[in-house]
């Protein structure tokens, strides 16, 4: 596998993962920011607990076929099968057989969560997107691992700051890549508690959630989307999103609601709450949008 962006380096370690399941990368991967996507090749930039890596991988008749490069390779080809959703196992579980999610069902190759196993990486991730629009959010977080990151082993993306970095980071520095005050004082909260939060893994997901609430600027919306992303936790909801909500009960009631109505309506799919929520956001079930586009604001301009 190639790519314009992509060193010329051999890889570090070349496999293939065989697997019979059947996978839906963008059903797995939704809310994962550490993965791009790039004529057809996926590309995995990430901080492992052996070191950085990226990793390059696509879908193959017979599973997965993976490139990876960095001293971090092993630990991230090991983790690789998580992150697709093959170690989702509630799936099974699952039944779409509400006449909402039977009608848009087919529309999906799986219903598997993935799980990038990284919780302080999760966290950042999501924490830049508070209060801004996706594209401005993604912008930042390419910035940030462009200046303060890893970009030596090529890929789309560079590989996130570690904690250490993050918190020798000046105001300025996060001004630079368009992420205001508030926003960074999120992240170094997370660098604070990084080693805790990556005890995190495996811990329920409703434990997770209620522990990440305890820190400073982490609210409902940034631990649960961290607990999707980092753990694969199938039931987790973003509350608190813009969109979600109104999606959510517009499938169901018709109608557009809040958080309050989307939990009430999810309820009857508890376990799986946050596989629901995929399926309408990736289904395109949503209200009609009359909205204005949103409006784009580069803060490092200011």
């Amino acid at each position: 596998m190639t790519d314009t962006d992509v060193s010329a380096d051999q890889p570090t370690i070349s496999t293939e993962i065989d697997s019979s399941q059947p996978l839906d990368l963008r059903f797995a991967l939704l809310w994962s920011k550490t993965v791009t996507k790039r004529a057809g090749v996926h590309w995995w930039s990430t901080a492992t607990p052996t070191g950085n890596a990226v990793t390059a991988f696509r879908i193959t008749r017979t599973g997965l076929r993976v490139d990876a490069w960095g001293p971090g390779s092993a630990w991230a080809v090991e983790q690789l099968p998580a992150l697709v959703g093959l170690r989702d196992e509630n799936v099974n579980e699952f039944r779409p057989e509400n006449p909402v999610l039977r009608r848009i069902a087919n529309r999906f190759g799986s219903f598997r969560v993935g799980a990038t196993g990284r919780w302080f990486e999760s966290t950042v991730t999501t924490a830049i997107g508070q209060r801004v629009v996706a594209a401005d959010a993604a912008q930042s977080r390419e910035r940030l691992a462009r200046y303060h990151g890893d970009t030596s082993l090529g890929g789309p993306m560079g590989v996130l700051p570690d904690p250490t970095t993050l918190l020798t980071l000046r105001d300025h520095d996060f001004h630079r890549v368009g992420i205001e005050r508030s926003r960074a004082r999120v992240l170094r909260v997370a660098a604070k508690y990084a080693d805790r939060l990556e005890r995190l893994d495996g811990v329920p997901g409703t434990e997770a959630i209620a522990w990440m609430q305890r820190l400073p600027g982490i609210g409902p919306w940034t631990a649960g989307l961290t607990s999707a992303i980092a753990g694969g936790d199938p039931d987790a909801v973003p509350v608190g999103d813009l969109h979600v909500p109104g999606i959510v009960t517009f499938a169901f009631t018709g109608e557009v609601g809040g958080d309050d109505d989307m939990l009430e309506v999810l309820e009857p799919f508890a376990g799986h709450r946050g596989r629901v929520v995929r399926m309408l956001k990736l289904g395109g079930v949503g209200p009609p949008r009359h909205a204005p586009k949103p409006f784009r604001t580069d803060l490092s301009q200011f």
